[in-house]
C-alpha cells in the first residue's frame, strides 16, 4: 500500500514547535507488528521551511513514527495524514502526481547520491 508514494512528496508540520518539512520520498518500509508498528521514510532531498519564509535544503535524514500513536485517515486526492496528539505532528503523505514542492525554489538543497 505504501509503494504507491515513492516519489511523491512527505509533508511534516507541528503549529506547536514551529516546524515545516518536506521532502521527496525514495523508499518506504513499514516494520513490527500491530503493537509496534513504524513508518520509515528515506528521501531522496528533503527541506525545512526558514523564519525567512523561504525552503531550505537539509540532510535527507529517514523519518520515522510509531503508528500506535498516530492516526492514519484518506484525506482525498490519494493523500494519506498521519496525526498525533503526543507529539503534536500532522504528516501528509502525497503521492507521485500530487502537490510538490518544486526542489528548484529550495535554497542550498541536499540530494541523496
Amino acid at each position: 500500500m505504501v509503494d504507491r508514494f515513492v516519489g511523491g512528496q512527505l509533508e511534516v508540520q507541528n503549529r506547536n514547535e514551529g516546524y515545516l518539512y518536506r521532502g521527496e520520498i525514495a523508499s518506504l518500509e513499514v516494520t513490527g507488528d500491530h503493537s509496534a508498528a513504524r513508518l520509515t521514510v528515506r528521501f531522496n532531498w528533503f527541506a525545512e521551511m526558514h523564519e525567512d519564509g523561504e525552503w531550505h535544503g537539509s540532510e535527507p535524514d529517514p523519518y520515522t513514527v510509531s503508528l500506535l500513536i498516530y492516526s492514519v485517515s484518506d484525506i482525498g486526492d490519494g493523500r494519506i495524514c498521519l496525526s498525533s496528539y503526543i507529539t503534536g505532528e500532522t504528516t501528509v503523505l502525497f503521492p507521485l502526481d500530487g502537490s510538490k514542492l518544486d526542489p528548484a525554489k529550495v535554497r542550498n538543497l541536499v540530494t541523496q547520491a
